[in-house]
């Protein structure tokens, strides 16, 4: 795991834990991407600061590796691990948090559309990392619902769900369904024995 996911929650860290060793440091990535655009949407006290700091990273991102901003640790490690995480997740997650923008109240509409898009960029690319067919998303739209109401409790609307999925069966998509039972109200020692046997 890389120096940057240290402030990563003791569940996300049990999920990281579980990702081979040669996927780790790229998904610890994405994870710490997504949570410094949910601080960027969370600390901005003008819509459009965050928009600036959005177009920032879209910006940065489409640059080349050698022509990228230095001094920002999130990039620094991207750069790193290569071109392991697709240049669409990273659009995804910026495009995400940018469709919170402008509402003080999330809609179910824009809660939908948000969850799509962390769920594609987090969920599926690990899901394709890991060489499996199976849909994730439905389950990344729960985690990204429930993570987003516990993050802004007073700007997702109540009637802004995602429903329950079946989780995947199988240890190589274990650190997906650990996410996914981390936000169902899991107990530690109910997650760690999901962790362990996958039940």
């Amino acid at each position: 795991m890389t120096d940057v996911s240290l402030d990563i929650l003791p569940p996300t860290r049990l999920a990281i834990a579980y990702v081979p060793a040669h996927l780790r440091p790229a998904f610890a990535l994405l994870l710490q991407i997504d949570m410094r655009f949910g601080d960027i949407v969370r600390t901005a006290r003008e819509p459009m600061i965050a928009q600036i700091k959005m177009a920032w990273w879209r910006d940065a991102f489409a640059e080349a590796l050698d022509q990228r901003p230095r001094g920002e640790p999130l990039l620094q490690a991207l750069t790193a691990v290569g071109g392991i995480i697709p240049m669409s997740a990273l659009e995804a997650l910026v495009s995400a948090w940018e469709e919170l923008l402008g509402s003080d109240e999330w809609t179910q509409a824009v809660a939908d559309k948000h969850t799509q898009l962390r769920a594609e960029a987090i969920f599926q690319t690990y899901a394709n990392w890991a060489g499996s067919a199976q849909d994730v998303r439905p389950i990344g739209r729960l985690w990204a619902i429930e993570t987003l109401r516990t993050a802004f409790p007073q700007r997702v609307a109540d009637s802004a769900t995602a429903p329950l999925a079946a989780l995947p069966k199988g240890r190589a998509l274990r650190p997906l369904s650990i996410l996914n039972m981390s936000v169902r109200t899991a107990s530690g020692p109910r997650l760690v024995w999901h962790a362990l046997t996958g039940l």
